[in-house]
């Protein structure tokens, strides 16, 4: 292929992947610094999860090996305010078995940094995520490096052009997880996981086969069949809103929020019929309530 079909051709690849990726969120705010980084571990995906360790045990197979643990996010947490854990299934991998005796059945939290596979194997691990570092919560935010860049929080304005359509919404609640994602080359976002207290009711999908009259062409009546349907259904869940934020700065302060357990007050712009959803509200405002509070 000559020199410019290639170029054009990689352009057109771009191209197709930027559509074929998650969609664009309805506004990205003015930020005050880059945008989201990676890290030394890639970018399909990283994060930390801060939680107790509530059961764990070492599978061995025919071929492949892993230690199997499942984390209570938000347990441990020296809070008046009641954060019902939520529970993740994490994995250790035999190169990482040094960290396997770090990772105790305890009440006392611990941080978790994983990094998220683009591609795994279900029969080696029964998780996605994988663990790659282990240490202990950090006593307290003012020890962190997001305090001391930004001891009164970080506060950006979005530029909001229909505010019909878009709106703000201030909350305060725990972060339990913030992961970093790098699908495509111009999307590189960061997810806060942000408890906001107690339980909410929230609707799930199920298969369910159910019997239907159908009309055969070929005997010329009709006849009762099985068919696969899905159903609607309730569960209660701790109360965990997903944010998102393109910004370094606010992605690094919401990470030492979780790894220090601090609580935090926040401001998000989304759409107004979608307020108290998980449809991509933009975080642009984060404060931690006590930033000197050793959590004791």
């Amino acid at each position: 292929m000559k020199g410019p079909q290639w170029i054009f051709g990689l352009l057109i690849s771009v191209f197709c992947i930027s559509v074929w990726s998650e969609p664009v969120p309805p506004l990205q705010p003015e930020l005050p610094s880059a945008q989201v980084q990676s890290d030394e571990e890639g970018w399909w995906g990283t994060g930390f999860m801060v939680g107790t360790v509530s059961s764990k045990g070492w599978e061995s197979g025919f071929i492949w090996e892993s230690g199997e643990l499942e984390v209570q996010l938000g347990e441990g947490a020296y809070t008046a305010k009641s954060y019902p854990a939520e529970a993740y299934d994490v994995s250790v991998q035999p190169e990482y078995r040094y960290l396997w005796d770090k990772l105790r059945v305890s009440s006392t939290p611990v941080v978790i940094k994983y990094k998220y596979p683009f591609w795994y194997n279900s029969m080696a691990t029964n998780s996605r995520y994988r663990v790659i570092e282990a240490r202990p919560v950090e006593s307290s935010f003012s020890k962190t490096p997001s305090f001391t860049q930004f001891p009164n929080g970080i506060d950006s304005n979005p530029a909001i052009e229909n505010s019909k359509i878009f709106g703000q919404w201030q909350t305060f609640g725990l972060i339990l997880h913030v992961a970093r994602w790098g699908q495509v080359i111009l999307d590189h976002k960061c997810t806060v996981y942000l408890h906001l207290g107690g339980m909410a009711r929230i609707q799930k999908q199920r298969q369910v086969y159910k019997p239907a009259l159908e009309y055969n062409v070929y005997q010329n009546d009709y006849e009762v069949k099985t068919v696969l349907t899905y159903e609607t259904y309730e569960v209660e869940a701790p109360n965990v809103v997903q944010l998102f934020t393109y910004n370094e700065a606010i992605c690094r302060y919401a990470e030492d929020a979780a790894i220090s357990q601090s609580e935090v007050y926040v401001e998000y712009t989304g759409l107004r019929t979608q307020a108290d959803t998980e449809t991509y509200s933009i975080l642009h405002s984060i404060q931690v309530e006590s930033p000197y509070d050793d959590g004791e």
